[in-house]
């Protein structure tokens, strides 16, 4: 006989009555944080504003809006009001056409994969991460790993840091406040590091890594940005560092991927030109 789990235990413990409190209350939580989001998707605005809007006591509300925040479903603009994030952004990017950013942007990894030899990928800002949603392997026959799926801190690549490079400076700080993992021994964790990088992200629009999420490969990364200059995710390429990129082609790859950046930015109503001046 399987012994009894530990939690079904203290799950038994608690009288059927507080049972259902507690599951009320979790679900009720949730409410009341859709509520919030829904009413941050209407218009932006300020936590007496919103708590007054679903009806809640302002601890309770600026309790969700912290949650919300946390995981970048919303975030805090530069007049100090909370809108929409980039969680919610990088799920709901359409172009004009309404298509989907993947599906905008998959034609141009496969034509940029061509012409630079070498993988493309795109990542959407996610929270504090990065999350690649599709990739067109290499022309060659040595490949490097399909990234599909993969969730990278913002820190930890160069996908990550060109996203940053679009955020206000309040919120760059927010995020080198918190912990920072290191994937490896190469990755930049120190935040004054880190704040120099993201400066020189927001200067050359395309950054350069090598092997600071996985030792060995070495990518180059260009912001897309929506129609208020912010990033909703960005295209990369990657390949091996022995190859990639090749001897004096560095600027050349970061010229081609950031035209394409912002060609594809302009079909989401994007202004590079924001991305550049922040």
């Amino acid at each position: 006989m399987k012994a009894i789990p530990v939690w079904w235990e203290w799950l038994a413990s608690i009288p059927v009555n507080r049972y259902v409190q507690l599951r009320m209350g979790s679900v009720q939580s949730v409410d009341r944080a859709l509520d919030l989001l829904s009413e941050v998707g209407r218009e932006p605005g300020g936590l007496v504003d919103l708590a007054g809007r679903v009806g809640l006591a302002t601890s309770t509300a600026a309790r969700l809006l912290a949650t919300l925040e946390h995981g970048g479903a919303i975030r805090r603009g530069d007049d100090g009001l909370y809108e929409i994030g980039p969680l919610i952004q990088g799920m709901t990017a359409r172009s004009e056409s309404g298509q989907r950013l993947e599906t905008l942007v998959h034609p141009h990894l496969v034509e940029l994969s061509t012409e630079l030899g070498e993988a493309m990928c795109l990542a959407i800002a996610s929270g504090y991460d990065t999350v690649t949603v599709d990739q067109v392997d290499a022309p060659k026959p040595i490949q490097a790993e399909n990234w599909t799926g993969t969730r990278v801190p913002l820190h930890a690549g160069g996908a990550g840091l060109v996203v940053m490079a679009t955020w206000a400076d309040e919120e760059i700080e927010n995020y080198l406040s918190g912990e920072l993992v290191a994937c490896n021994d190469n990755t930049v964790v120190d935040p004054d590091r880190l704040r120099s990088r993201i400066r020189q992200s927001r200067m050359r629009r395309v950054m350069w890594t090598h092997g600071e999420y996985v030792e060995g490969l070495s990518s180059a990364s260009a912001a897309i940005a929506d129609a208020s200059g912010r990033a909703v995710g960005a295209l990369y390429t990657y390949g091996p560092t022995y190859r990639y990129p090749a001897p004096g082609e560095a600027d050349l790859v970061a010229s081609v991927l950031l035209e394409r950046a912002d060609e594809i930015s302009a079909r989401l109503g994007g202004r590079p030109a924001a991305i550049e001046a922040s």
